[in-house]
């Protein structure tokens, strides 16, 4: 046993035999080899109490929980994560909770979000990932110097629709059940063996987030364990270069391929250090905030800067998910094509919002296929811009554009 398991074991005794121990006065007795052998057999009593204490922890059952980005451990004391808030209108700034486990052996780790909803990304691209979902199971393995990119984002999603469709909802009148969240997490170890976590997140009423992590019990009343494990989404993220050189305290490293596609037209072009970067006006319904985008090239994509005037469509990342003051890294250029039935789905969305309480701002192309489409929609309510973008999805029925979901 070395110091450091002995000094953890210890720190489990209960303070009051310590006490003790410490104001022990040493009374007079006759038989001093029976108080030797007596203490012969009080430390060999702590030793086995010390080897109770580590058996629960010698499998490796240790998992802590860190805000990821700054690293900080979320504790059973708890903390307000200062990485997002929301305002009563439902406007979201950051991320108010994304987190990442670290332990030793982890084999699975199945996450159920009670009331709202998690995604889950594995920047190393080794893993199904998950998105706006709220129960699945995810393969850890051994390498735990992978755990760290393996990120759980917490996503208010039914909070923001509260706020954002009823103009008189406040965060301190939501119902506590909805202000109140936990995800549980089921881990098991490569050995067998199995804990219960969760982590506990409230609503403040200033619009922050508190979080706390401890160990915990599953009742009869947790249905929403019961509910079945969500469907695995498409392709995982990319990050740049290989995950284990990336720099942990750079998190902006990590892109997303395909987050942001917009159309425009480049107007200019300029060389800054040695680096072409080319000027994109950038069309009124790309869904960005701003009308014009500088971008720099890379070798591959330097002609561009000779190709003023022309239509172009971008494929970019946004790092901080944030508009301005830059959208991210070019991920791809090309020429863009007339695009008939795009323009058909785009009238379709708008016409459907008539209907709503919705006004259109500006609709951006998400995906697109043969017969399905997604635009992100950055809409307006009585002439207040809501947040964040609503999502409409259309789907071709008999040669007709047809709205088959639209929402958060």
């Amino acid at each position: 046993m070395n110091s450091k398991k002995f000094s953890e074991a210890m720190s489990e005794l209960d303070s009051k035999y310590v006490d003790e121990a410490i104001h022990y006065k040493k009374k007079k007795n006759k038989n001093p080899f029976w108080i030797k052998l007596g203490a012969v057999a009080a430390c060999l009593a702590i030793v086995i109490a010390v080897g109770g204490i580590l058996a629960p922890f010698s499998g490796g059952m240790i998992v802590s929980a860190y805000a990821y980005g700054t690293n900080e451990e979320i504790t059973a004391a708890g903390a307000v994560m200062n990485s997002g808030t929301i305002s009563d209108s439902g406007e979201m700034k950051g991320q108010p909770l994304m987190f990442y486990l670290s332990g030793k052996d982890i084999a699975t780790v199945r996450f159920s979000c009670k009331n709202q909803q998690i995604n889950f990304w594995d920047w190393t691209e080794k893993r199904d990932e998950y998105g706006n979902a709220q129960n699945f199971t995810v393969a850890y393995g051994e390498d735990e110097s992978e755990y760290y990119y393996l990120t759980i984002s917490w996503v208010p999603n039914a909070i923001i629709r509260e706020l954002t469709d009823n103009e008189d909802s406040t965060i301190a009148a939501l119902p506590e059940e909805m202000r109140n969240d936990i995800i549980v997490m089921e881990i098991t170890f490569e050995n067998g063996k199995t804990t219960t976590k969760a982590i506990t997140i409230s609503l403040l009423d200033d619009g922050r987030f508190f979080a706390s992590f401890d160990d915990y019990q599953i009742s009869e009343e947790d249905t929403f364990i019961n509910r079945p494990d969500s469907e695995a989404i498409g392709a995982a993220p990319v990050i740049e270069d290989n995950y284990k050189e990336a720099d942990p305290n750079e998190p902006e490293q990590i892109v997303i391929p395909n987050s942001i596609t917009f159309t425009g037209t480049i107007i200019d072009n300029v060389i800054e250090s040695l680096v072409p970067i080319i000027l994109v006006d950038v069309e009124e319904n790309s869904g960005l905030s701003y009308d014009k985008v500088l971008f720099e090239l890379t070798e591959e994509q330097k002609d561009w800067k000779l190709k003023t005037g022309t239509w172009v469509q971008i494929v970019c990342s946004d790092f901080f998910q944030e508009s301005t003051p830059s959208i991210g890294n070019l991920i791809s250029i090309t020429e863009a094509a007339p695009n008939d039935e795009l323009k058909i789905a785009d009238e379709a969305a708008r016409a459907y919002y008539e209907n709503t309480v919705f006004e259109v701002v500006s609709l951006e192309l998400k995906s697109q296929t043969e017969n399905k489409i997604i635009f992100s929609v950055c809409a307006s309510k009585d002439g207040v811009i809501q947040g964040p973008n609503r999502t409409i999805t259309l789907q071709l029925n008999n040669e007709t554009w047809e709205v088959v979901n639209e929402g958060y």
